[in-house]
Parts: C-alpha cells; sequence; structure tokens
C-alpha cells in the first residue's frame, strides 16, 4: 500500500491512505478475497478508496507501468472488495472501527462505503 501511494497522484492525501488501509484490512474478512495477491487487494483498495473520498481515479499511467496493473485487469477484485465492504457484518468491524475511528487515522471508519 505505501509503495502504491508514493506512485499514485494521491501521494498527499493521508485520508485516502488511510481508509484504503481500512479497506484492505476489511478484506482480510473474506475469505474468498484469498485468491488475490495482496498486492491486487491494496490496489482495490487504493481506487476504491480515492473514489468514495474524492472522486478522483487513483491510477494513472505512473501506476500502471510500476505495477504491470492496468485497471482493466483490476476490476474484479475491485468488485469483489467493494462487494464484501458492503455486504460484511457491521459486527465483525467492531475492532477495525475502532482502531480506524481514532484521530490518529483520519477518522475513516466515519466515511461511508459509496464507491
Amino acid at each position: 500500500m505505501e509503495r502504491f501511494r508514493k506512485l499514485s497522484n494521491t501521494a498527499s492525501d493521508e485520508q485516502i491512505f488511510f481508509f484504503a488501509q481500512y479497506l484492505t484490512e476489511i478484506s482480510l474478512l473474506d475469505a474468498s478475497l484469498l485468491k488475490y495477491k495482496p498486492s491486487e487487494i491494496a490496489a482495490a483498495s487504493l481506487v476504491l478508496s480515492a473514489k468514495a473520498i474524492k472522486r478522483i481515479n487513483a491510477w494513472n499511467k505512473e501506476m500502471e507501468r510500476n505495477t504491470g496493473y492496468k485497471e482493466e485487469t483490476l476490476k474484479e477484485v475491485i468488485e469483489d472488495v467493494k462487494s464484501f465492504a458492503y455486504e460484511v457484518n457491521p459486527k465483525f468491524l467492531s475492532t477495525l472501527k475502532y482502531k480506524f475511528s481514532k484521530p490518529e487515522y483520519f477518522e475513516v471508519a466515519n466515511i461511508a462505503f459509496k464507491f
């Protein structure tokens, strides 16, 4: 995630970064997402985070060149991460919500999942 952050046009946006981390950690709760590489989950989380917070596309040509992932090839993992975020039972998120509701994480757990 840190590598993607440095390459992205959202590098200076802490809120997007922490929301992407939050989505990545939520994704760890879904065993069906284990079919994807951790880097694919991180990429999908960054794309979804930028769309949810700033309504921008975080995946640019620089990202494609340095990661080898095109946004089109990430569509399936993006959809799966998004679906799980919408469907996850909130009681399973209590610890993550507590962690990411803190000011040092820019209280990103309070941001609605609107991708």
